[in-house]
């Protein structure tokens, strides 16, 4: 059994594969060290992978490092069955390489973008040769939304979930919501046609926690998969070939 440790800025996510096969995933937004150790006590991995791009937890490492198998700190410098062709592969998001390495392993041999909507929103593209050209990096939902509300005198913190989101915002409450989700999801179906009319070929991998309404025409070319960072740093425990 191996296991893989996703620390973002939100969650930390748990994933357990049997060799290849994804066998369960928990998420945790507290008492992340107290969680990790009873999963690790649990599964009793033979090896396992973590990635951080969240603040630094020492209780949370010690846990890492007690796992009692061999751990690989995945970077974007670790060897991946991708060329990383980024210019700093030093300040490359691990989770951002590992998400790249999980869409070549369900898909090879195709041009890849894949979408990571979390609290941040990453593009990431990687050519049919598996050459990880790089990407870009946006606000996600809850970003923009506290910034409306830090950045400005008046206008209100809210709540995404539950409320409207009209094609017209009637109150200050649906206007920015409508301009928060509606604005994402129209940067993303941007991105995509434009990546599309160079890659005819492109798929599109959607990830993370936020999920957006495309057209059909957009739809028939993205694939969802929750897991993807997970599948990538399982497959990175095999090393970079």
């Amino acid at each position: 059994m191996n296991l893989t440790i996703d620390i973002g800025n939100t969650r930390t996510k748990v994933a357990a594969f049997d060799g290849d096969e994804f066998v369960a995933e928990e998420k945790f937004e507290h008492d992340c060290a107290a969680q990790v150790a009873r999963l690790i006590h649990h599964y009793r991995p033979e090896r396992l992978a973590w990635c951080s791009v969240g603040a630094d937890d020492a209780d949370l490492m010690r846990e890492i490092e007690r796992a009692g198998c061999p751990v690989l700190h995945v970077t974007g410098e670790t060897p991946a069955p991708v060329k990383v062709a980024y210019r700093t592969p030093a300040t490359l998001g691990a989770d951002r390489l590992a998400a790249v390495v999980g869409a070549v392993t369900l898909v090879p041999q195709t041009d890849l973008m894949v979408i990571d909507a979390g609290t941040c929103i990453t593009y990431d593209f990687v050519d049919a040769a598996g050459l990880y050209v790089g990407g870009n990096i946006s606000p996600g939902v809850e970003m923009r939304l506290e910034a409306l509300h830090a950045r400005t005198a008046r206008l209100p913190r809210i709540d995404v979930d539950g409320g409207e989101v009209p094609d017209l915002g009637y109150d200050t409450d649906t206007a920015i919501r409508a301009g928060v989700v509606r604005g994402i999801g129209y940067e993303l179906q941007g991105c995509i046609r434009h990546h599309q009319k160079r890659f005819p070929n492109l798929k599109i991998f959607l990830t993370g926690g936020d999920r957006y309404a495309f057209s059909d025409a957009l739809r028939r070319n993205i694939l969802t998969d929750s897991h993807l960072v997970a599948r990538g740093l399982n497959r990175l425990l095999k090393g970079g070939h």
